[in-house]
């Protein structure tokens, strides 16, 4: 991604209303995202916006423009740096776009479970790129909550690799694609935006993410099978403009911190509930689910990632995960 420009101030989000003598500032912000309402990160971030409302009385007023109305997330991110917009919510794309040395933060098999991943996402790591975030994009991450793992769903059953031969897959990002054609498969890049048409019609046959985005995408409808791959475990990240962040008032910066704090909280909990949930509601629109043979795929997978990491992330990250798993 070419590199973004940073634009000072909060003009034009904040306007002043004039109420008596005092003069209440009020802040307008627009959160986008290509997540629809359906899922979860949507809905916890809808309960922040009504929250910060109340606690403010009305000062903070911030708009949700879902579904990817504004762009896709490449594109919400560069309206995220030049303050277009003032929050964004989506997988841990800041990684595979603007710091990629942390790419491997959400790479295949690197952790134990759901919780290994949040520590790493909530410790240190995160904070390492946190600040390269604020330094190169005027960006900050201000919560990581659960998302759940990526499971594979396609046309025809999936056990083993060898059963994705000349599979052609949506893939997001290049180490993905790596994997993915060591698996065996043709791996394809495409926008979320573009994928249900893309299953519907063929161009693509097969796509992989967490359960709650295949069930708020219809994926269902266009996919026959749920193969429980549980490749990689992958995490919501929400993220604001850091000027409109660092230009809040301090009685607003506590308002927004602790209703997040709580929002992040109901969608970490909502989450995890939702792992069953979501396959039984799955299952009841014709889905089958398979159960493959996952450590054949880790196999595959482990030495790419680790070849991956050595060559183009940040020297002991793949370590430095490791250390945070139980």
């Amino acid at each position: 991604m070419r590199a973004f420009h940073r634009v000072l101030g909060l003009a034009a989000v904040t306007g002043v209303l004039l109420a008596g003598p005092a003069m209440a500032a009020k802040v307008t912000f627009t959160l986008g995202t290509s997540n629809t309402p359906k899922m979860l990160s949507v809905q916890a971030l809808e309960r922040f916006a009504e929250a910060v409302g109340a606690a403010s009385n009305g000062e903070l007023d911030m708009k949700i423009i879902a579904g990817g109305a504004l762009g896709g997330d490449k594109q919400l991110l560069q309206q995220l740096s030049t303050n277009e917009i003032q929050m964004h919510v989506a997988g841990p794309v800041v990684v595979h776009h603007l710091v990629k040395e942390y790419q491997c933060m959400e790479a295949e098999f690197v952790y134990q479970d759901g919780e290994h991943g949040l520590r790493v996402w909530n410790g240190p790591l995160g904070d390492e790129v946190n600040q390269k975030l604020i330094e190169k994009y005027n960006v900050r991450m201000v919560g990581v909550g659960h998302r759940g793992a990526r499971h594979l769903t396609s046309k025809k059953p999936v056990a083993s690799p060898d059963d994705m031969k000349g599979m052609k897959v949506r893939i997001t990002n290049k180490l993905r694609q790596k994997v993915f054609q060591a698996f065996g498969a043709n791996p394809v890049p495409m926008s979320i935006k573009e994928v249900y048409g893309a299953l519907q019609t063929g161009t693509v046959e097969a796509q992989e993410n967490p359960l709650g985005t295949i069930w708020g995408t219809n994926f269902y409808e266009v996919q026959d099978y749920l193969n429980l791959t549980g490749h990689v475990w992958s995490y919501f990240v929400i993220s604001a403009n850091n000027d409109f962040y660092e230009g809040l008032s301090a009685d607003h910066r506590k308002i927004f911190d602790t209703e997040l704090e709580k929002a992040v909280a109901w969608m970490n909990d909502a989450v995890r509930k939702d792992w069953d949930d979501a396959r039984g509601k799955l299952t009841d629109k014709g889905m089958d689910v398979v159960e493959p043979d996952v450590a054949a795929f880790k196999k595959i997978a482990e030495p790419i990632v680790k070849q991956f990491a050595d060559e183009s992330c940040r020297p002991g990250l793949l370590d430095d995960i490791a250390k945070q798993a139980n």
